[in-house]
């Protein structure tokens, strides 16, 4: 990208160039940049159509000079000077008629509505590798996003109109975590050490760094997630090359050093259910708790096990932990805002609920769980020893629970009904986008969904054998075109 793009630049002496630029003077400040920065707020803006003008006679905007320096700077970046975005950022972006997807990746979370998800944008990726991967960049940051394909990382920045991508030392890449902007973590169960990304505005994107498990080296990464609070920590689920022993480590990502380890397993002899290493970690901000659970597919059906540590107290014993044998978990995750855990039977494929706020010591011989779908099902799908959870994903962002089930996306809602004995909260289901259609618009069967991520007001979707990422936003309503 050109330097002149980048920051404001004096009159420059070349003809040619001089000619490119846009001067305006906004509440008295004067702004030098582009006509090609200026068009990326979109035709509907009237800042497409300034041309270019001298500082002698500049275009002039009655506008707050503080609020455009930080669009201007979006506009050329994609990213935000100082995050997060204000509310009279946003209604300046609107008062400017940006572009709908700009908007939407200025939108916060609380913009997001399950309801009004419509697919905005068919982001290509290069190679001819379908993504692994997808995870979007949490707040306060603008909702930009990375992918993974192959061992490549790509990340588009917030108005998904230009990327940059770095080849890593993984072959192939199973997990990711977008931790900002310029970081994301990339992680592959056959491969050691977790991956640093870096994505500068000022240098080449670069994959030069790793972490390890500090005891074990050589192992591999079944899973991570990062907290969002200001102790900034990154949660990764290890595993040894011999895949006899494993443990979660926590690594503190402004050092990049081990914090603690948590939950350290090994394996004696054939024992294989005694030590089922983590593959599914989330972090809960509002309890201080991390969700650890993985399971283990054997003769005698699947087993699973599902943990919560306190990181702040002893890492050698869980505060909560379950042993799953009937309908165990196909995928399982934690809702802060909900104060709850849900998962997915593998056998019935129906969603459960268990309260954080009941949950207490060793739940072995307590089952916790409750059916928030037709129990009758459920009851029939173990009996049966069927499998229709198997590949489902299941997913909290604020409010809502979503589940991934094949090509479509159903959510659940909490609802509060109030009746003769009095008020209760039930969870209500509901579709994303057209529902539980098979085919698209065109008449062309959908593809299985194998990795998405939440994150602002949007939803990301990488879909089997298909080599690009579908983007829903519920911010700027449909649009047309792909980018």
């Amino acid at each position: 990208m050109a330097s002149t793009e980048n920051s404001p630049s004096p009159p420059m002496a070349s003809t040619s160039t001089s000619s490119s630029v846009v001067t305006l003077n906004v509440g008295g400040e004067l702004f030098q940049t582009t006509a090609a920065t200026l068009s990326r707020a979109g035709a509907s803006s009237p800042l497409a159509s300034l041309g270019p003008s001298s500082p002698d006679a500049p275009h002039f905007l009655d506008r707050d000079p503080r609020l455009f320096a930080a669009i201007l700077s979006f506009l050329r970046s994609g990213r935000l000077p100082s995050p997060p975005p204000s509310a009279a950022l946003l209604a300046e972006a609107r008062h400017l008629s940006l572009d709908g997807l700009l908007l939407a990746s200025l939108s916060p979370a609380s913009a997001f509505s399950p309801l009004s998800l419509r697919p905005t944008a068919l982001l290509p990726l290069t190679g001819r590798v379908a993504p692994s991967a997808v995870a979007i960049v949490p707040s306060p940051h603008p909702a930009s996003l990375v992918a993974a394909h192959g061992g490549v990382v790509t990340s588009f920045d917030a108005a998904l109109a230009s990327r940059t991508s770095v080849l890593t030392p993984l072959p192939t890449i199973d997990s990711l975590v977008a931790v900002s902007p310029a970081l994301a973590l990339a992680g592959a169960r056959d491969f050691p050490g977790v991956q640093l990304c870096r994505f500068l505005a000022d240098a080449p994107a670069t994959a030069s760094e790793a972490l390890y498990w500090p005891d074990s080296p050589s192992s591999s990464v079944l899973s991570m997630a990062a907290s969002e609070a200001a102790s900034h920590w990154l949660f990764a689920s290890f595993e040894s090359a011999r895949r006899n022993s494993s443990a979660v480590v926590a690594f503190d990502l402004n050092s990049l050093s081990p914090v603690v380890e948590i939950g350290r397993k090994e394996v004696f002899g054939a024992d294989v259910e005694a030590a089922i290493p983590p593959t599914k970690l989330a972090w809960l901000a509002g309890h201080s708790l991390l969700l650890a659970a993985g399971s283990h597919s054997g003769p005698a059906g699947m087993v699973g096990d599902i943990r919560l540590w306190d990181v702040r107290a002893s890492s050698t014993v869980p505060v909560w932990e379950v042993r799953e044998k009937e309908d165990c978990f196909a995928d399982v995750t934690a809702s802060d805002s909900l104060s709850a855990l849900f998962k997915v039977g593998a056998a019935s494929g129906e969603v459960f609920m268990a309260d954080l706020r009941r949950l207490s010591g060793n739940g072995t011989s307590v089952d916790p769980w409750v059916c928030i779908g037709d129990r009758q099902r459920a009851g029939a799908a173990t009996a049966s020893r069927r499998k229709d959870g198997n590949n489902c994903r299941i997913e909290c962002y604020r409010n809502w629970v979503f589940v991934a089930r094949d090509a479509y996306v159903e959510v659940w809602t909490q609802v509060e009904i109030t009746s003769e004995a009095g008020e209760k909260k039930v969870m209500r289901k509901n579709w994303v986008g057209n529902g539980p259609s098979m085919v698209t618009a065109d008449g062309e069967e959908k593809a299985k969904i194998v990795s998405w991520a939440f994150g602002g007001s949007r939803m990301a979707l990488a879909r089997v054998d298909q080599r690009s990422i579908e983007v829903w936003d519920s911010a700027s309503g449909a649009i047309s075109g792909n980018r």
